[in-house]
C-alpha cells in the first residue's frame, strides 16, 4: 500500500480515508486500467481492414503493457472478479476490447478476409492468449535486447514479427 500511495503522492493513511481496505482500492486501480487499456485499443476498431483491425489492436495491446508494466501486471494478478456483483457499467468496461475483437472476426470471416474454419468466438481468447504471454515475457524482461539466454536484436522488430505471424495464422492462404 506504501508503494501505491507513493506512486499517487499521499500517505497510506490517506488512500484508507477514501478506499474501505487494500481490496477496494487494487479494484478501482484495476478498473481505471481497464479504462486506459480501452482507450488504447478502441482506434484500431475504427480501422476498414478487419485483418488491419487485428494487427493494430494486438499491437496496441504489447504497447500498452510495454509502456505501462506495473498497471497491465495488476491486471491480471490476484482474484477473479465476481461477476455477479458488477453494476452493468463495470460490465461493459470488462467486456469491451474482447466483444469489439469478436466482432472484428465476425466481420472477417464474412468478408472472406480470415479463414473459414476460424471460430469467431474462440479466435479472440487464443489471440488475447498469445498476446498476453508476449506482453509478460516482455515486461518480466524475458524477451529483451539484454537477456542473456534469448536476447533479440530489436524488440520492436520481433513485436512486429510475432503479430505477423499471429495475424498470418488467420488469413487464407494465397492460391
Amino acid at each position: 500500500m506504501r508503494g501505491i500511495a507513493a506512486r499517487l503522492g499521499v500517505s497510506a493513511t490517506a488512500l484508507y480515508q477514501h478506499f474501505e481496505g487494500k481490496a477496494s482500492i487494487l479494484r478501482a486501480i484495476r478498473f481505471h486500467g481497464l479504462s486506459l487499456l480501452n482507450k488504447e485499443l478502441a482506434p484500431a476498431f475504427t480501422l476498414d481492414d478487419p485483418v488491419e483491425q487485428i494487427r493494430d489492436c494486438a499491437l496496441r495491446y504489447i504497447g500498452f503493457a510495454r509502456s505501462n508494466p506495473w498497471l497491465y501486471a495488476l491486471l491480471f494478478e490476484g482474484e477473479e472478479l465476481d461477476f455477479q456483483s458488477l453494476s452493468d457499467d463495470e460490465r461493459v468496461l470488462i467486456s469491451f476490447s474482447q466483444s469489439e475483437v469478436t466482432k472484428v472476426f465476425e466481420r472477417g470471416k464474412e468478408a472472406g478476409k480470415l479463414r473459414e474454419d476460424i471460430d469467431a468466438k474462440t479466435a479472440p481468447f487464443l489471440m488475447w492468449a498469445a498476446n498476453h504471454g508476449l506482453a509478460m515475457l516482455m515486461i518480466t524482461g524475458r524477451i529483451s535486447e539484454q537477456h542473456p539466454t534469448f536476447p533479440v536484436s530489436n524488440e520492436e522488430e520481433f513485436i512486429r514479427a510475432f503479430v505477423e505471424s499471429e495475424v498470418r495464422s488467420m488469413v487464407p492462404c494465397p492460391s
